[in-house]
């Protein structure tokens, strides 16, 4: 059956119209733009050419439609540029033909196929060639050539026969101008003609062809029309490559599929239900790889220029380039187009956040005393909108003082003065006392003993039964961890008891403060806990008679049964070890004795395999067996 090469040509009108701008034989005539479809499955192993790439050629894409063990090459009539004489390069760029060629290579098998990428123009012809090792996945390719007459057919040059291996040998003839003429087609733009090339090639001189497969052109795309002429008539309708959807991306970087029909005799198309194979899933590719131009693109929001309350935010426009989908690079503002009315968005735009919280007083009241140094207070809050919030919404080092000394006129008489009272309650929870310090300040020439005694402040007073007998939060001692590695958790008793009749009595819970609770329950023993080795029961012995030897599978775990390598080496249990189940026979033939007393070291040393040994150590050697 013969296998399909596919070439669309599709013809430019104007100069310059859908080319690279560093593409400069397309600047000054026009261009066409070459694609070609190369889907011959099965090849000769090594080195088949797929195209022959004319001089002057621009934007070159070589695409392998699915990832494979093939790998792709660009060769020139002096030697290799990218993966000759059977030495794959790494990825990378590689200089030939009066151009770089990018050449990268999939990490995975989901990761599609090779790519060469070459922007030209060429300054010589290349020949476009596959490895072959495994089944061909569809190898594509496109460029751009400057319009003239046809490249001529391929010619064959050489003194010697080729060894038909599909790959160059020394006194090989090579191909020269491999690109075949124009075949006429009535395909529409889109399409893919098709008509046999093998017939091109002398297969007489014993080589085997680089090109195995057929190829056409469309040199007219006003014409509508969907058949493929050219293909071999078959009665079995089959599914056929249709033409490739359009490019997801006019630049940086897009992908289309290919579009399957049902064909029959002559090509003719036919309702999809008459081919009886599964459709062909779409064929994904590469295209328009090219850089985008660049463009303004507007910036992301800045943040707002206050913490607190109303502010601005602000952005900017930048002058990008998309050079993939994933990679955008800032480039000088003087290579975007000239600002434009859809540019003039605001640039500003007002923010409202939180609002704004600060510290409130009120006026001092008067002073504590009369004569003397006295305190005067007044209320500090804090206020966000008029309304009072909580202390931690304000900043808390900024925070005014409440209260602050006063000094009133000189006291002209005997005055007593007194402090607070103590806070803690000395003399037990029912008959606990509270202190504070009394001082007379004596007048001009006076002592303080001048003070009136009947109107002496008290010291001392009773503990506020309410404050001193509060019920409080007792606890318990920590069990012990409930494991000896890993987390554990350990546990304690935690209870509410409050003083009375001078005995201390437990409660309910609701007596005590909810929110100084202490925690009843503790994390312990964060370390996890060690690795061991895991093993099966020993198997069967080897031999039923004799010395065999028995097996077991060794692992080592840790604490959740999972794979480790944290187990001491040094004590893993054996995996092997000798067994014997009962002598076997003797043997049949009573001269078969051992002649040496250390033949036993024969066997241990396992030399029964030489015949010397079976023969001056028969015994011993039948028993090992």
């Amino acid at each position: 059956m013969t296998s399909m090469y596919f070439l669309l040509v599709a013809v430019w009108a104007c100069v310059g119209v859908g080319v690279a701008e560093e593409c400069l034989p397309c600047l000054s005539s026009p261009c066409r733009k070459v694609t070609g479809l190369f889907t011959r499955p099965t090849l000769p192993v090594g080195y088949n050419l797929i195209a022959r790439v004319p001089p002057q050629a621009c934007n070159l894409t070589v695409t392998e439609l699915r990832a494979s063990s093939n790998y792709l090459a660009v060769r020139t009539d002096h030697g290799y540029i990218i993966n000759g004489n059977w030495a794959v390069v790494p990825p990378g760029r590689y200089m030939g033909a009066g151009t770089g060629f990018f050449y990268s290579r999939p990490r995975t098998l989901t990761d599609g196929g090779e790519v060469i990428q070459a922007p030209g123009p060429l300054s010589k012809a290349i020949d476009i060639m596959i490895i072959y090792q495994s089944t061909n996945q569809g190898v594509r390719y496109e460029y751009w050539h400057p319009m003239g007459p046809p490249y001529p057919p391929p010619t064959l040059q050489g003194r010697g026969r080729g060894r038909g291996r599909g790959y160059p040998q020394r006194g090989q003839s090579t191909l020269q101008n491999v690109l075949p003429a124009y075949l006429a087609s009535t395909q529409g733009e889109g399409g893919l003609a098709a008509g046999d090339y093998s017939t091109t090639l002398d297969n007489r001189l014993g080589l085997s062809p680089a090109i195995q497969g057929s190829v056409g052109y469309v040199i007219d795309n006003s014409v509508d029309g969907v058949g493929l002429p050219g293909a071999p008539d078959t009665a079995t309708p089959t599914w056929k490559v249709w033409k490739f959807t359009p490019c997801s991306r006019t630049c940086g970087g897009g992908q289309q599929q290919t579009v399957y029909i049902c064909t029959g005799l002559g090509g003719a198309v036919m309702q999809e239900e008459m081919c009886q194979a599964p459709k062909p899933p779409p064929q994904t590719v590469n295209c328009n790889p090219r850089p985008c131009p660049p463009t303004w693109q507007l910036g992301e929001w800045s943040q707002c220029s206050t913490t607190c309350g109303t502010g601005i935010m602000t952005r900017t426009w930048a002058c990008v380039q998309e050079v993939t989908p994933t990679l955008v690079r800032a480039v000088p503002p003087a290579t975007c187009p000239p600002p434009s009315r859809a540019t003039m968005v605001p640039l500003t735009q007002p923010c409202i956040l939180a609002p704004c919280s600060r510290w409130e007083v009120t006026a001092w009241t008067q002073c504590s005393v009369e004569c003397g140094t006295g305190i005067k207070t007044r209320v500090v809050s804090c206020r966000a909108e008029g309304r009072r919030v909580g202390d931690d919404q304000c900043n808390v080092q900024e925070k005014p003082p409440k209260q602050e000394l006063c000094h009133a006129h000189t006291c002209s008489h005997h005055t007593w003065f007194y402090t607070d009272w103590s806070e803690e309650c000395v003399g037990g929870c029912e008959n606990g006392v509270q202190r504070r310090r009394v001082w007379c300040s004596p007048g001009i020439n006076s002592v303080e003993g001048e003070c009136d005694q009947q109107e002496r402040p008290p010291e001392t007073r009773a503990c506020p039964r309410a404050d001193a007998c509060a019920a409080a939060w007792f606890t318990g001692p920590w069990t012990p961890c409930s494991e000896g590695c890993g987390s554990g958790i350990q546990t304690r008793e935690v209870v509410c008891v409050v003083f009375l009749r001078g005995t201390f009595r437990a409660t309910l819970d609701i007596e005590c403060n909810a929110d100084t609770r202490p925690n009843a329950t503790l994390t312990c023993n964060p370390d996890p806990c060690p690795p061991h080795w895991y093993y099966t029961d020993w198997s069967q012995c080897s031999r039923t008679c004799g010395r065999g030897s028995r097996t077991r599978s060794v692992q080592c775990l840790d604490h959740q049964q999972q794979p480790s390598t944290r187990c001491n080496i040094d004590e893993k249990p054996p995996t092997t070890r000798s067994c014997v189940e009962q002598p076997c026979n003797a043997p049949s033939d009573r001269g078969c004795v051992d002649r040496f007393k250390n033949c036993v070291l024969v066997q241990q040393a396992r030399l029964c395999r030489y015949s010397y040994y079976r023969t001056v150590c028969c015994a011993s050697c039948f028993q090992q067996q």
